[in-house]
């Protein structure tokens, strides 16, 4: 089943990034503009951008963790591993991959509700700032579907190989 929903969840969290992006470039240049040919910032672009940098950033490493190799890693040892050592370090890594990412869904979702609770707005667009701390338990948990999915697949793929042979 998570085989059949994960291309849908990428294909949202791709359009969903492309849109967001979009709309961050917008209103950065709409800012810059606005500051060399009206000498006057608009507050509220800051204020959306750094919001949606957010959701570009967590967004953007859930769909590079949905790759094999996607995020940031150091494989110097990893790389060089075979078999089942190759294997253990695999799932220790994922392991710790996915709890961190655990760790930081409900630390959002913490924050969202309490920020939902407080009744607390965004200073410049008086948006309920709970809006914009969704984003961080969204990603997340979109974060740990990869993960697994990644996870998953390596395993398949370790046991298609050792058929094979």
């Amino acid at each position: 089943m998570l085989k059949k929903i994960m291309p849908l969840i990428a294909r949202i969290e791709k359009y969903l990034l492309a849109i967001t992006m979009s709309v961050t470039l917008a209103f950065t240049f709409a800012n810059v503009i606005g500051r060399f040919a009206l000498n006057h910032s608009l507050a509220f672009a800051d204020e959306l951008v750094v919001a949606l940098f957010v959701l570009i950033s967590l967004m953007g490493a859930a769909l590079c963790a949905r790759e094999n190799d996607g995020l940031i890693g150091l494989s110097l040892i990893s790389s060089r591993l075979t078999g089942s050592k190759k294997t253990a370090q695999k799932l220790f890594s994922s392991i710790i991959c996915i709890i961190y990412c655990i760790v930081l869904t409900w630390q959002g979702f913490i924050r969202m509700i309490s920020s939902l609770l407080q009744g607390e707005h965004t200073f410049v667009m008086h948006l309920p700032r709970w809006i914009f701390w969704s984003f961080v338990p969204l990603c997340g948990i979109c974060l740990i579907l990869h993960f697994i999915e990644n996870l998953l697949e390596y395993f398949c793929n370790s046991k298609k190989e050792e058929a094979s042979k």
